[in-house]
């Protein structure tokens, strides 16, 4: 597994955790830091970060369990109101407030108290070694840390630790000791706790001022570099705008200008026609024909279900001679002459018409090509095949890029200066794999150029939802929905190393919560890797590892809900 795909991983199982321990439902974990509705927030503690690929698993989850407990027992507003202004006591504020919510946590949890441990006693490792316990703030800095925890955990401090910070402590202990003991006395009180930190933090700054000591934003700032102090404070928030016309995501890292796109002189639209010749798409027909008897699937079984999911209830005339339902005056004659007939009322008969359009957008980028891209195509030929028979419109659509790497994007930027922060650089490459109009019949053989995988490249899956989005929209159907078929998050390697690391990222989490909110149409996942949470509010998770389950054919049972009868006057 590559370092991008453990990177994913390690966030989104931390972003689970965080919101299972916290009960939080905004929070994520990304790039090993703590995130709420989609703005970093701000964790100055040591050692609560956590590099994915080079530490233990025991490190990022005891970073990932340290930070829930801060979502659970910390009010950020009263913690933001409370802060000193110095940069020091900005840093020493914030760590004995994520001292005090580690030290709230349920004891009869011994495996996140465990996990808490060991991510600490590993920084403590990394501090001492980098040499920066020799400095003179690096060993204050430490010294107070262990001060305090040991005494709000009632952890016994360890010999070899208590040599190294012995000085430090004889200077720094008769300036804190009584707030010491009141940090203690007031951990379940925020309030009260707070005033006891800014008396500390105060404490910290006069013992530098006295000291002497020079140059502490260079030493802090090498902390940082080192991991051992989390990155600075970045501002990721993204536009909560819904007129889609590019301008719904902004980014720090990108001098906060809206998303934009550097070149659209190589970008396409296809269609899946185009993608191969008619002897290759033939080829593929036959091998996915193969592929979908294995399957044994009901077509019409499945079609009446998918009826029931996408129809709606309308009238279609009346069953007469009934023995319950209105009554039919025109029957009233025989009931006169015969007292026991009783087949005089009638009810009225609802019958299932479908307004609806089903668009299925697919992440055509190189990962899927790991995710049993065969098995994808099978499904999603199933469930048009039997949409179609339904009286379902579907939309097969596709996304991926022209080039890796930027294409001939990037060589226009270079050759314009390499200006910074450039935006999109990659030749986009959409793909029609079967119109609206199209019957499957018609498209069976331009779908089926979904099963050679020759054109998966890399993904801008932001920038493809809006322009499925937009094509939903011009749609006459009275029910429009969108499913979004992806193995995680997008990835295009020239955006992402020429822009903020989270710009495709926030843009595609920008469109999506855009979409959602006008409610014009019903968006839903199928995830066939890592989670989508980050992203949508309503998706499902498929294994095509291995062969396919009869109950995957019925995952859009599971993400669209049946239109409930209307009231029909």
């Amino acid at each position: 597994m590559d370092e991008a795909a453990i990177n994913r991983l390690v966030e989104h199982h931390g972003t689970a955790a965080l919101r299972a321990l916290s009960g939080t439902r905004q929070a994520a974990y990304r790039r090993q830091g703590l995130y709420l509705d989609g703005k970093r927030m701000v964790v100055e503690s040591p050692y609560l970060f956590a590099d994915p690929v080079n530490h233990k698993l025991a490190r990022n989850r005891g970073v990932v369990d340290a930070l829930s407990m801060r979502l659970l027992y910390s009010d950020r507003a009263l913690h933001q109101s409370g802060k000193p202004d110095t940069l020091v006591g900005k840093l020493v504020f914030d760590i004995l407030e994520q001292l005090r919510c580690e030290s709230l946590a349920d004891s009869r949890m011994s495996g996140l108290v465990d996990n808490m441990n060991q991510a600490f006693s590993s920084w403590c490792l990394e501090f001492r070694t980098s040499g920066h316990a020799e400095t003179e703030f690096g060993l204050l800095l430490f010294t107070l840390i262990h001060i305090v925890r040991s005494r709000l955990l009632n952890i016994p401090p360890d010999p070899e630790i208590e040599g190294l910070i012995e000085s430090a402590r004889f200077e720094l202990v008769p300036h804190i000791g009584s707030d010491l003991a009141g940090l203690k006395q007031s951990k379940s009180d925020q309030l009260a706790y707070a005033k006891h930190a800014l008396s500390i933090a105060a404490s910290v700054v006069e013992i530098m001022e006295q000291s002497g000591m020079h140059s502490i934003e260079q030493e802090i700032s090498a902390l940082r570099d080192k991991s051992l102090l989390p990155p600075e404070t970045i501002n990721e928030e993204y536009l909560d705008q819904t007129d889609f016309t590019g301008s719904m995501y902004r980014d720090s890292g990108d001098e906060n200008h809206e998303y934009r796109i550097f070149c659209t002189e190589y970008d396409q639209t296809v269609t899946g026609e185009s993608l191969y010749r008619l002897g290759q798409r033939v080829k593929l027909r036959e091998q996915l024909d193969q592929l979908i008897a294995a399957q044994s699937v009901n077509m019409q079984r499945l079609a009446q279900r998918l009826k029931i999911v996408f129809g709606t209830p309308t009238r279609s005339g009346w069953d007469e001679g009934v023995e319950d339902g209105y009554i039919d005056g025109r029957r009233i004659g025989q009931l006169i002459a015969n007292s026991t007939y009783s087949r005089i009322f009638k009810q009225e008969k609802l019958a299932l018409q479908s307004d609806a359009i089903v668009v299925f957008l697919i992440d055509n980028s190189g990962s899927m090509r790991r995710q049993k891209y065969e098995a994808l195509a099978v499904l999603i030929d199933v469930l048009c095949r039997a949409l179609d028979i339904a009286s379902v419109k579907t939309e097969i659509l596709g996304f991926s890029t022209s080039g890796w790497a930027g294409g001939q994007s990037i060589k226009t930027w270079r050759n314009s200066g390499s200006p910074a922060y450039p935006g999109r650089l990659n030749d986009r490459l959409h793909i029609v794999y079967k119109e609206a109009e199209t019957d499957w019949k018609r498209a069976r053989l331009n779908i089926a150029s979904m099963l050679n995988p020759a054109h998966f490249r890399e993904g801008l899956d932001g920038e493809a939802m809006e322009w499925a989005f937009m094509r939903l929209t011009a749609r006459p159907e009275a029910r429009k929905c969108l499913v979004f078929i992806s193995d995680g998050a997008p990835m295009e390697t020239a955006t992402s190393n020429h822009n903020s690391p989270s710009y495709l990222d926030n843009h595609l989490r920008g469109v999506a919560t855009a979409i959602e909110r006008t409610g014009a149409v019903e968006l839903r996942g199928i995830a066939t890797a890592f989670s989508l949470d980050d992203y949508l509010s309503k998706w499902a998770p498929i294994d095509f590892s291995g062969t396919l389950d009869t109950r995957v054919f019925h995952v859009l049972e599971h993400i669209f809900e049946p239109r409930r009868p209307a009231d029909i006057n």
